[in-house]
């Protein structure tokens, strides 16, 4: 009996207040099995009529997606015999199999129904302490799939806006076929350097990275500041936007992009000046209906704004003037420049409520634009 004892107080010393009364009960128990890799020990639904102890090696609990280990000195198979009904015979919960060469002790369901009444208290106490054990075990479980889960969140965040992560997190984490594209309101932002490439031809990338971020870094602040979200980093440009979804909140965003795009466009002329190189900055801001979600193809996302208000913000911060004209940095459309508060419309110049005479029709401000119409790009 010596093997026998041996696996029995490996386990029962572990979790029974009386460990010699039970190893008496299971001395008569000689059944041992040895199960290969992969081989089913039990399958959801069959009927419980078991328990197992295992002496060596290890069994994996297939529960949907998810794999418990049980190694030696550890029982599995015992929780269907607490889930059956009255009356009824209990059913395994999950599928369980050999993870390499495994030995069992397999417990019969009359061994345990035939222990005395007293005897059969201290074993259901037993089982209480394994089922603490294996909740300490879930909660564990829960809290490192957790840790997982907001590693990769942090991970996807550094790859998508905000707005993107819940939906790329859908399409990683919980199966979802894709991220349905919704309508919505926005303000939307584009940026991009001027005399930037100029600059960065024939230097290293490695300073040309360098320096881009000090020009770039100062824009994100700034939406981010104002509760905007990046959307995507384009070589030297930028594009950005406010979701709402009605009137009433994307026109308090019009303040709060158009702030964000003053700071920002001062922030990145001040480190240009130090720096002595002729960069500048555009920044085009307008409003209006778009679709946010996946416009990616094939198996690549591409969690993005489409929409002619994204095309006019692009045309904005494009626009060039003609030989003469003045230009500025921050261009906003006639929406945006009609919902602004005095403090902020205070920015630009009292000349740009007037249209000038030409085409596209634009607003000069000193360091500020508001334009009239949409231009077309040059």
């Amino acid at each position: 009996m010596a093997t026998k004892t041996t696996w029995i107080r490996a386990f029962l010393h572990r979790y029974c207040s009386d460990p010699s009364a039970l190893i008496a009960s299971f001395e008569a128990v000689h059944r041992l099995e040895t199960l290969h890799a992969d081989r089913t020990l039990c399958s959801a639904n069959d009927e419980a009529d078991c328990i197992w102890i295992i002496e060596d090696g290890r069994l994996k609990v297939l529960a949907g997606e998810s794999v418990v280990w049980r190694g030696s000195g550890e029982i599995a198979g015992e929780m269907a015999f607490l889930r059956g009904r009255p009356g009824e015979a209990p059913q395994r919960g999950n599928k369980v199999v050999g993870a390499d060469r495994t030995k069992v002790w397999k417990v019969d369901r009359a061994t345990l129904d035939g222990l005395v009444p007293g005897i059969q208290a201290l074993w259901y106490e037993t089982i209480a302490g394994v089922l603490v054990a294996k909740l300490d075990q879930a909660s564990e479980m829960r809290a490192t799939r957790a840790r997982d889960l907001a590693d990769g969140d942090r991970i996807i965040g550094r790859l998508v806006c905000a707005e993107g992560v819940q939906a790329t997190s859908a399409i990683l984490f919980n199966g979802a076929d894709c991220i349905r594209p919704v309508k919505t309101k926005a303000v939307i932002w584009f940026s991009d350097l001027s005399g930037f490439s100029a600059h960065s031809e024939g230097k290293d990338p490695a300073e040309v990275g360098e320096f881009l971020r000090t020009l770039t870094d100062p824009q994100v602040e700034e939406i981010l500041r104002a509760k905007g979200q990046v959307d995507k980093y384009m070589g030297d440009a930028v594009m950005a936007f406010w979701l709402c979804n009605d009137d009433d909140r994307l026109n308090k965003e019009f303040a709060q992009a158009t702030r964000a795009a003053l700071e920002a466009a001062r922030r990145v002329s001040e480190v240009a000046d130090a720096s002595g190189l002729p960069i500048g900055i555009r920044i085009g801001l307008h409003a209006g209906e778009v679709s946010v979600g996946d416009f990616g193809g094939g198996d690549r996302i591409a969690f993005t704004l489409v929409g002619q208000p994204v095309n006019e913000a692009a045309r904005y911060e494009q626009w060039r003037p003609e030989p003469g004209q003045p230009t500025g940095r921050v261009r906003v459309s006639d929406k945006i420049f009609a919902g602004l508060p005095e403090d902020v419309r205070s920015s630009f110049p009292p000349e740009a409520n007037e249209r000038l005479p030409y085409k596209p029709s634009v607003l000069i401000g000193l360091g500020a634009f508001a334009f009239c119409s949409a231009p077309t790009p040059r």
